[in-house]
């Protein structure tokens, strides 16, 4: 609060003098008056200067005396994030500013005790979902080894497609649990994350192998047109999660489409002082009323509706870990043709870039 707003809180005081003025000085002039003396304009004049000086002084005074109070309220005003203006609110300045120190100091700490609740809450739902993740994982692992012992014996042609729809589903639980402990961690982002020299041609390779049963049950073939070792700076398990969600959802929408040709195009080249990885497929494609939506968490657009498996957060999170990361991704998409998703690496303007 500056001056002028606290002279505005205080007209009604200045209103209330003046009128008290002006009846003090109406009864002495009537007064005169009835004594028949003579009336002394200038007298009255300088009286009513003097008594007027004295307000402003008075004023003055007080307002000088809580400005540190008032320097105080205002720089919480302009950092609202930081609560600890609080403890900088002087004492001593009168009664009714310390009941209000006083008041602002219990729903400090009422704040920050239920804050302290609430993360304790928040930090062991976390680390059970962590640990549940992982302990899902053993047993998902576990189930494929089985499966792959299983068809290398003499089976029948039906039994092995039966082990092969398994081994799907299985690949689909495997990248929903990835994508849950993936959604966890980005919360801790900062304490997670390394920046270094990534070759993008490795981390595309190790995705697609990881991803091989999948490709190979869905008669999908991933085609990797650069095969230039070009580095990018990035954090390596991020990126690679970015990518493997992509190539995931690539997937899943070219194998619900009737055609022959449901190959993958992953290319990597520079272009305008950028790198780009472009991932396209000949997938369903995305209606072009729902591309720009397509980042928004949990939105599942037209296909997601029709065909029952999206979920709406993997590209949100893509989206979230590249603008974390300093890195660009945008869609290019017609429907019933395809879809291309391309990751963009700035040169020298990555945030991270150091």
């Amino acid at each position: 609060m500056n001056f002028k707003n606290y002279l505005k809180d205080r007209l009604l005081y200045i209103l209330f003098y003046f009128i008290t003025m002006s009846i003090v000085i109406i009864i002495m002039m009537l007064d005169l008056i009835i004594r028949k003396e003579r009336l002394s304009i200038p007298n009255i004049v300088y009286s009513f200067m003097i008594s007027f000086i004295f307000l402003i002084l008075l004023i003055s005074i007080d307002y000088f005396k809580k400005r540190k109070f008032y320097q105080a309220i205002n720089d919480g005003m302009e950092n609202s994030d930081n609560l600890q203006y609080i403890f900088n609110i002087p004492d001593n300045i009168s009664e009714e500013h310390d009941f209000i120190k006083e008041l602002f100091t219990k729903n400090y700490m009422t704040y920050e005790n239920t804050l302290d609740k609430y993360k304790r809450g928040y930090k062991i739902q976390l680390d059970f979902n962590n640990r549940w993740i992982h302990q899902m994982k053993t047993p998902i692992s576990v189930i494929k080894l089985i499966l792959e012992n299983e068809k290398t014996k003499d089976i029948d042609e039906n039994t092995k497609k039966s082990y092969e729809s398994i081994e799907e589903e299985m690949e689909k639980l495997s990248n929903g649990l990835e994508m849950a402990l993936y959604t966890l961690r980005v919360n801790d982002f900062q304490e997670d994350f390394k920046v270094e020299e990534v070759n993008l041609l490795e981390v595309v390779r190790s995705v697609i192998n990881e991803n091989k049963n999948t490709f190979i049950v869905n008669s999908i073939y991933p085609k990797i047109v650069s095969e230039k070792d070009i580095k990018v700076k990035s954090d390596k398990k991020w990126i690679k999660f970015v990518i493997g969600q992509i190539i995931s959802n690539s997937i899943k929408y070219s194998k619900v489409k009737e055609t022959k040709d449901k190959s993958i195009m992953i290319d990597i080249f520079e272009h305008d002082s950028k790198i780009i990885l472009s991932i396209e497929d000949k997938g369903v494609g995305i209606p072009k009323q729902d591309i720009d939506r397509v980042f928004n968490p949990f939105f599942t657009g037209e296909n997601g509706r029709k065909y029952l498996e999206s979920t709406g957060m993997g590209l949100y999170l893509c989206k979230d870990v590249c603008n974390r990361l300093g890195h660009g991704i945008y869609v290019e998409s017609t429907e019933g043709l395809g879809t291309t998703m391309n990751v963009v690496f700035y040169h020298g303007k990555s945030i991270y870039n150091f």
